[in-house]
């Protein structure tokens, strides 16, 4: 019995769907699991670090108002959302066949120091006098 090309998504059988194969390899979506999982807990470091990093920097300064606080809020809503880029990306490098592990380390390191260095550039600004 031949399958139906012209089945829908949700009539057809798993094996049609995308990156089921009959020779074993995972789904698109248990690769997107394991991924997210084995980065959010890269993501507990990176929030950590990232606050470290910022305390030091209010700590050393001597200064934390309004506008440094805002900014460091900001901040952190930003740095958190394009932390999901990593994922993103390593997941689809799996899903294409390659190697993940070492992208993987590649985009957290090359992440983590792209995001002290914003949060120094950025709260070096709110510490300079106004520059006009």
């Amino acid at each position: 019995m031949s399958e139906n090309p012209y089945l829908s998504p949700s009539e057809a059988t798993p094996s049609a769907t995308v990156g089921l194969t009959d020779s074993g390899e995972s789904s698109l979506q248990d690769i997107a699991r394991q991924t997210f999982l084995v980065w959010e807990k890269l993501h507990v470091v990176y929030v950590a670090v990232l606050a470290l990093v910022t305390l030091l920097l209010i700590v050393t300064t001597g200064s934390l108002d309004r506008r440094v606080l805002r900014v460091v809020i900001e901040g952190a809503v930003v740095a958190n959302i394009a932390y999901f880029a990593g994922p993103l990306m390593e997941t689809y490098i799996h899903w294409l066949g390659y190697d993940r592990r070492w992208p993987r380390w590649v985009m957290f390191t090359g992440g983590t120091l792209l995001a002290i260095i914003l949060a120094v550039g950025v709260l070096a600004t709110q510490w300079l006098p106004d520059q006009n």
